[in-house]
């Protein structure tokens, strides 16, 4: 895996971030950005609804923000930019691309998932998560979020194959 960064990707300049992931998995030549995204919110595990329910009760009552509620798989709108998926805000959308932010007071993440010539019959999906955070409650909220994000994300990545 390349692991340069492409600065493009980012929610912010590299020295800045407070935390990034990146994954990659070959797909289907016909999926698209946003279909992958659907394909692979489609199903979350058990374990991670759970961890989402933790992280509204605590991010709630602790630091004032709003509850997310996780993946909502039964939510199959076209993904369009200026709209939302699940809790992110679609920055940009097309068959190659998507970018998916969340911001509030804490902290703000980008989510980008890029499609990427791979051979005849495949493709590379790209996933890249950046944050950063803008005070205590954000960096401590990323500890055990960037504890588990590549497992998360893995196993995110399993819906696809």
């Amino acid at each position: 895996m390349n692991t340069e960064i492409d600065p493009y990707v980012l929610v912010a300049p590299v020295h800045q971030l407070n935390f990034i992931h990146q994954d990659q998995q070959c797909i289907d030549k016909n999926i698209t950005a946003s279909q992958a995204y659907r394909l692979m919110t489609s199903t979350p595990p058990k374990w991670l609804k759970i961890a989402f329910k933790v992280r509204d009760f605590l991010s709630q009552h602790l630091g004032g923000v709003q509850p997310i509620q996780g993946f909502n798989p039964l939510v199959q709108a076209p993904l369009e930019q200026g709209g939302k998926a699940d809790f992110f805000e679609v920055v940009k959308v097309s068959d190659h691309e998507l970018f998916l932010q969340s911001t509030d007071k804490h902290l703000s993440v980008l989510v980008v998932l890029q499609i990427l010539p791979y051979n005849e019959q495949k493709n590379q999906l790209k996933i890249s998560t950046s944050v950063v955070t803008y005070n205590l409650f954000g960096k401590i909220y990323m500890l055990p979020v960037a504890m588990v994000h590549g497992a998360i994300v893995r196993n995110l990545l399993r819906n696809l194959k």
